[in-house]
């Protein structure tokens, strides 16, 4: 069965979902020193990589193909192979002295005479005594991931449950469960099966329509991959690879989604009618809160990580102008999606663009204090079942929904931390007025340097039911206006060994702890 799957899998990639996975399997099956070289100057090598075969180093070099190969495209493979057996222009790290092997890796099959010619070509270089030369196709690759057992073989029965989970069937919260597998004792060269793992979840939510979880199932990968390696410095060479995985997956399935944003969805009724939902009252906001968190994340990756600057003012142009079109970006119908909000206001302050975020945070704020007033509800929990969120949203109208008030608002302590963070002191008077008037209780979590920071079932963490922010702008040292941003750890781990917006992402995935300390510095705003 898991060769169906597996097979299903490989089938429906595009070249570049394949590049994060195809990391991983190069480190599960002995390679080191694995780099990705596609883009303009790959000299016809999407990967480098060495491995030790009888006790000699080799250096390997792979191009990547999605689909099948018919002669026509092989012979602009054979172009390229032969720039694989013969440049040495590539990567510092490419060693021009190896004894070398080239692969041609694709995800379909060498159909027609394709096959034949490959054959004849691989064997007229061994005539000459040259590199190595193979085709790992589509069966190669199902072998490799199904049946070996460095790779899934052996996977747990609920990866099967999730991938014959159809698209509303899906949830975040299942997957964050199943993901809670891939945090191990110690780390090991196990967390890259988890890497595989997690690129056939992703790659099924994609196919189901469910770009958004494909893009947080990364997150989940990374999540788990720091919890694993909590602890130990430098980071251990396989934690790296797992973690390079997870960012480019996440890029990859981040950046399907503001593709398919570009030049959309700047007209509510656009993206309500998408929807295509009699509940677009409940899923427009949700929609909407989606949208800015993940390409928030998205740009500043970009802006942080990648170096991008000129691609992170493009996202942030648009979430800039999405948030002006669709009042839904400010109205977090639960405290779930009330982290949804730092992404894109931390991307809106990197980029300078300081009139939209005060926009939009004076509209949640403005959102959150109404559904407090006059005998509002509130807002549900972080951990809420949809269910839950519609009935504290709607419910206040209807007499036969019997719920009680619940006067903690985790977005709303959000707001107040986020003007704390980018010093908007006439913010932060206005959202600590609004939520006092209508006595808002301001629930915070707060987490040390240890598994709490990853988890939510393990760990140690401190609640604070209501945490006495300054009731005006009187802030201590520059910006603490709060007894947690003065008390516990300066950084934690994943900013000690470089990976700062990782920790943001963790935030994502968690839902209802965050690292207000760690915005300051992707601001650069750090004492």
């Amino acid at each position: 069965m898991l060769d169906d799957v597996i097979g299903n899998y490989i089938d429906s990639l595009t070249e570049r979902e394949f590049d994060a996975p195809f990391m991983a399997l190069l480190r599960l099956h002995g390679f080191f020193d694995i780099h990705f070289r596609h883009g303009s100057f790959e000299f016809g090598k999407d990967f480098i990589a060495k491995r030790v075969e009888d006790g000699k180093p080799y250096q390997y070099t792979f191009q990547t193909k999605a689909g099948d190969i018919g002669l026509a495209e092989w012979n602009v493979c054979r172009g390229q192979v032969d720039m694989l057996r013969t440049d040495t222009l590539s990567h510092p790290n490419f060693d021009k002295e190896m004894p070398r092997a080239a692969r041609l890796v694709t995800t379909g099959r060498l159909v027609g005479a394709a096959a034949p010619a490959a054959q004849q070509y691989g064997q007229h270089l061994a005539s000459l005594s040259e590199a190595g030369f193979l085709v790992w196709d589509r069966d190669t690759l199902v072998e490799m991931l199904a049946t070996d057992p460095r790779s899934l073989s052996g996977s747990p029965v609920s990866l099967l449950q999730a991938l014959g989970s159809r698209g509303e069937h899906l949830s975040f919260s299942e997957l964050e469960k199943h993901s809670r597998g891939w945090i191990r004792s110690a780390c090991s060269t196990l967390n890259l099966r988890d890497s595989l793992e997690a690129a056939v979840i992703a790659n099924h939510c994609r196919r189901q329509n469910r770009i958004d979880l494909a893009s947080w199932t990364a997150l989940l990968l990374l999540r788990s991959t720091l919890a694993t390696a909590h602890g130990q410095t430098p980071l251990p060479d396989s934690a790296d690879v797992a973690l390079s995985a997870a960012r480019s997956m996440f890029e990859e399935y981040a950046g399907q989604l503001w593709a398919s944003c570009q030049g959309k969805f700047l007209n509510p009724d656009e993206i309500i009618m998408a929807d295509n939902n009699p509940a677009a009252y409940v899923t427009y906001p949700v929609r909407c809160a989606t949208i800015i968190e993940i390409l928030g994340l998205l740009g500043l990756l970009r802006a942080d990580v990648r170096g991008d600057r000129a691609g992170a003012q493009e996202i942030a142009e648009y979430v800039r102008d999405f948030v002006g079109a669709n009042v839904g970006a400010a109205h977090p119908i639960s405290d779930r999606w009330g982290i949804s909000l730092v992404p894109a206001i931390l991307l809106l302050a990197n980029l300078d663009d300081t009139q939209s975020l005060r926009s939009l945070i004076r509209a949640t704020t403005k959102w959150i204090a109404d559904r407090y007033d006059d005998g509002g509800l509130g807002l549900a929990g972080p951990h809420s079942t949809p269910k839950e969120e519609v009935e504290f949203l709607l419910g206040p109208p209807f007499e036969h929904v019997a719920l009680t008030r619940r006067p903690e608002s985790y977005s709303a302590a959000i707001v107040l931390d986020l003007t704390s963070v980018l010093e908007e002191s006439e913010l932060f008077d206005l959202a600590r007025n609004e939520f006092l008037a209508v006595d808002i209780v301001l629930p915070v979590i707060e987490v040390g340097d240890d598994q709490g920071q990853y988890c939510l079932h393990a760990g140690e963490y401190h609640m604070e039911p209501n945490m006495p922010f300054e009731e005006h702008w009187r802030p201590v040292d520059g910006w603490k206006n709060s007894p947690h941003h003065r008390r516990g750890n300066e950084t934690l781990y994943p900013e000690r060994v470089g990976y700062e917006w990782d920790e943001l992402s963790i935030s994502c995935v968690l839902r209802d702890r965050y690292f207000v300390k760690g915005w300051r510095r992707l601001l650069g705003l750090a004492e």
